[in-house]
């Protein structure tokens, strides 16, 4: 069995992740998987989630913990392993490191969305929350678009200036600017993606602020959290999820759901996007994705792959 670490996992190409994740998608329309409702246990303001997924050849189980208070100690909100096994014998191939896989996964599903959702031409970008997840999100989206301005909005503004001062050195072409102001940011942006935990909007509820331009929430993952104002979801003509499960999970989709601000019906999986190409041309789009246990199994499973290949990882008695 291997052991798959961080620091190989961040070796691993983002072409490779991505098509794992748009794998997952094609999955989706097949239908060619098990995933049961993830299992969420709450201890205060802490989150336990537990994710299985089977498919062909493999299936995952992911633990994950979600502690929004590791930030006081200067560690990281999410952490987690990941355990790859045989579909046909149960056996178990592989432990991950849970965050970093989520990490690059949900980038990923992020860097998909840019690239469905936005024109290629993109420019200009911002995203709220300086964390990891933000990180990753702005990887991907500088995979899939050539950003020349990319704002970077957090209360705590020297995560925001970290972050900055590591996307310029890994990417020279792109020029950050940091704010304590969301809506500020939303105003500069074309692209706006959360990846936070608020459980109020971070910007406001203006109609005016939000049309024409394409909204990715990330972060929200429990029915109390909400990242952007009704506006968003009332003003997109396209309303995207990667599961439907986002509508029982996501404060973003199930509290406009239950105020009548947005009708079920207008909300649409993703992976259709993937079959029927939408027209970007002066629209306003809302993609809401709450990950799900296939993304981890199919790039669990192309890391997994890869990590025979290129043998990296360790050997573990078993």
């Amino acid at each position: 069995m291997l052991f798959i670490g961080k620091k190989d996992i961040r070796t691993i190409g983002q072409e490779v992740i991505q098509s794992a994740v748009k794998k997952a998608y094609a999955l989706v329309l097949s239908k060619a998987f098990t995933m049961p409702d993830r299992t969420h246990v709450q201890d205060g303001e802490n989150t336990l989630l537990l994710m299985p997924c089977f498919s062909d050849g493999f299936f995952a189980t992911k633990l994950v913990s979600v502690f929004p208070g590791a930030l006081k100690y200067d560690q990281p909100v999410v952490n987690g392993v990941l355990v790859l096994a045989d579909n046909r014998t149960g056996q178990p191939l592989a432990i991950m490191d849970g965050a970093a896989i989520t990490a690059e996964r949900t980038g990923a599903v992020g860097g998909l969305g840019v690239d469905l959702l936005t024109p290629k031409t993109l420019e200009t970008a911002g995203i709220l929350g300086a964390g990891v997840q933000g990180f990753s999100q702005a990887r991907y989206l500088l995979f899939n678009r050539p950003i020349k301005k990319l704002w970077i909005g957090d209360l705590n503004l020297k995560a925001a200036d970290k972050m900055a001062q590591t996307i310029e050195s890994q990417f020279p072409k792109v020029s950050c600017v940091t704010t304590d102001n969301s809506e500020e940011l939303v105003k500069a942006s074309q692209l706006i993606i959360a990846a936070t935990t608020s459980r109020q909007p971070l910007f406001t509820n203006d109609i005016a602020l939000v049309k024409g331009k394409t909204f990715i929430s990330i972060g929200s993952f429990r029915p109390d959290m909400k990242e952007f104002p009704d506006a968003v979801i009332s003003t997109a003509d396209h309303v995207v999820v990667d599961t439907f499960f986002a509508a029982k999970e996501s404060g973003d989709i199930c509290i406009p759901l239950e105020n009548k601000v947005v009708e079920s019906r207008k909300i649409q999986l993703f992976a259709d996007l993937l079959k029927t190409p939408v027209s970007l041309e002066n629209k306003t789009f809302f993609f809401k994705s709450v990950g799900m246990a296939l993304f981890d199994l199919t790039v669990a499973s192309a890391v997994y792959q890869l990590a025979l290949k290129e043998k990296l990882g360790q050997s573990l008695d078993f």
